[in-house]
């Protein structure tokens, strides 16, 4: 019986073995990789005299870069600082690795201020193998000070992105991508026990993929209780999130309910109690278009602040662990009520429609255009030797810009469209007007012509007309801003006319 079982492993070993030499090894992640520019976006929120200098910059050239892979974890040299994605990007004095995880392709690692630090900073880095040939870095992090009585917060997002250079190598123990042509022999074989019932293993679910975020799904403000004590302050942290839990570039506008009673709250969050506000229970409410999610501010005395901690159910610092959370409507943020049908038939239909019609309109158009010059060619027609040569245009001060994608006109100290976000041109009197550009139907990005897909979401483009007249959520009579540098605009503008960021309503 024994000779009979080793027979048997020899065999399952020889052909695992054919198996192993004759299949080709899945790539890995390690190599030579090409990284792009370092991009920092900084926030500032309160920043007092006593601040200081606001932070700026931090930005870094880009370059080649040679990734290790080991135990599951990769390490980055060769632009800047050494990077592994077991800590945080950003080296702060005093900062600790709070959290750490490392599934599938995506790695995150969140690092933390202790605890008794009058500078409070938190990060968290997310590393994404988006495929065997593309990674993605993105870091946000928030900071958070008083000095002489003055608040200092602040907060800033880095993003870069590395593309292979080299064909991948496969290592041990680096992470890999499964293959999708047939899979060879394995090339070890367990023999379980007569009898045995162990169970086949469940394989763990890969950790979602933030690259490219979907649509909002919900908004998560954390704590949903908070303990504070007068002369204190407190931030709460928001966030807008889609379906799997990856966040987006929507920030919440925080206000307080009803009668304030010595407690202030800024539009990002920050809360200060006054030295003598009396003890109550105050309602913060934070938004995000028409949806609201209410959180608890209770001021209580110091006797009792020590009294309610030993009951359990805060952290030390006074902050239930939970969130309170609001459900958005599928793909639109401001919805009034949760919406769970398969509409894909609808939507469909309608936006065949709708680019049917457009595409109608600009037939019409242009026919119509055809015909006015042909009957302005018949009225004008004369010789070419009898045209006697007009005086041109007198010369501008300023040459006014245009924007490639929709063709509308701005003032010369314009520099991007506020509609679409594409970066705007000189206008030139006289020439022939250009084919116009076509705009992201998931970001509303215009871009220039002969761009037929989205950079940023891989989805095709489509003309501005088309895009317009499928908006159907009507637009918000309200003020808008631009979180980078401050500047005002209307309702209908999406993007900043000076540097081109994403616009969010102002409350």
């Amino acid at each position: 019986m024994r000779s009979g079982i080793r027979a048997m492993m020899s065999v399952l070993g020889g052909l695992a073995a054919l198996g192993v030499a004759r299949a080709d090894a899945p790539p890995t992640l390690a190599g030579q990789w090409t990284a792009t520019p370092l991009t920092t976006n900084w926030s500032i929120g309160d920043w007092g005299d006593a601040c200081g200098p606001r932070p700026t910059g931090g930005g870094e050239r880009g370059g080649t870069v040679t990734v290790a892979a080991s135990g599951g974890e990769l390490t980055f040299t060769g632009v800047g600082h050494p990077y592994s994605t077991t800590t945080c990007w950003e080296q702060l004095p005093g900062l600790v690795r709070a959290s750490h995880s490392a599934g599938g392709p995506t790695w995150r690692t969140t690092c933390k201020s202790p605890p008794g630090d009058p500078r409070q900073s938190t990060l968290v880095t997310t590393v994404t193998a988006t495929s065997s040939d593309q990674i993605s870095f993105d870091e946000t992090g928030q900071y958070q000070f008083v000095i002489k009585d003055q608040n200092c917060t602040a907060s800033v997002r880095r993003n870069r992105f590395f593309r292979r250079v080299q064909p991948p190598v496969a290592a041990p123990g680096a992470p890999t991508f499964a293959a999708t042509s047939t899979p060879a022999l394995a090339a070890t074989v367990e023999l379980e026990p007569m009898g045995s019932s162990k169970p086949a293993p469940v394989p763990k679910a890969a950790t979602p993929v933030c690259a490219l975020p979907g649509p909002p799904a919900r908004i998560e403000v954390r704590p949903s209780h908070k303990l504070i004590r007068p002369g204190e302050s407190f931030d709460f942290s928001a966030a807008v999130v889609d379906s799997r839990g990856c966040r987006l570039g929507i920030a919440p506008s925080f206000r307080i309910d009803g009668d304030a009673n010595g407690v202030t709250v800024t539009s990002a969050g920050k809360v200060r109690v006054e030295d003598g506000a009396t003890d109550g229970e105050h309602h913060i409410v934070a938004a995000v278009g028409a949806r609201t999610v209410n959180v608890t501010l209770d001021v209580v005395s110091r006797e009792r602040y020590d009294a309610l901690l030993a009951q359990g159910g805060y952290d030390p610092s006074g902050a239930s662990t939970d969130a309170a959370i609001a459900r958005l409507e599928s793909g639109s943020v401001g919805a009034h009520s949760t919406v769970l049908e398969d509409d894909s038939g609808k939507r469909r239909t309608l936006f065949v429609a709708i680019v049917g019609a457009a595409a109608l309109a600009l037939g019409l158009l242009g026919i119509a255009l055809v015909r006015r010059s042909r009957k302005r060619a018949l009225v004008h027609s004369v010789p070419p030797q009898r045209v006697a040569p007009q005086p041109g245009p007198p010369a501008r001060a300023a040459q006014a810009t245009v924007c490639p994608t929709c063709r509308e006109e701005f003032a010369p100290e314009a520099q991007f469209c506020p509609r679409d976000g594409n970066r705007l041109l000189p206008l030139e009197r006289g020439t022939v007007v250009a084919p116009t550009g076509a705009v992201c139907p998931v970001c509303g990005q215009g871009y220039d012509p002969g761009i037929s897909v989205c950079p940023k979401h891989d989805e095709p483009l489509v003309p501005p007309l088309v895009y317009a007249a499928s908006r159907t959520a009507a637009v918000v009579e309200t003020r808008k801003i631009c979180p980078v540098c401050g500047a005002q605009f209307t309702g209908e503008s999406q993007f900043c006319g000076t540097c081109g960021a994403a616009l969010v309503p102002v409350n």
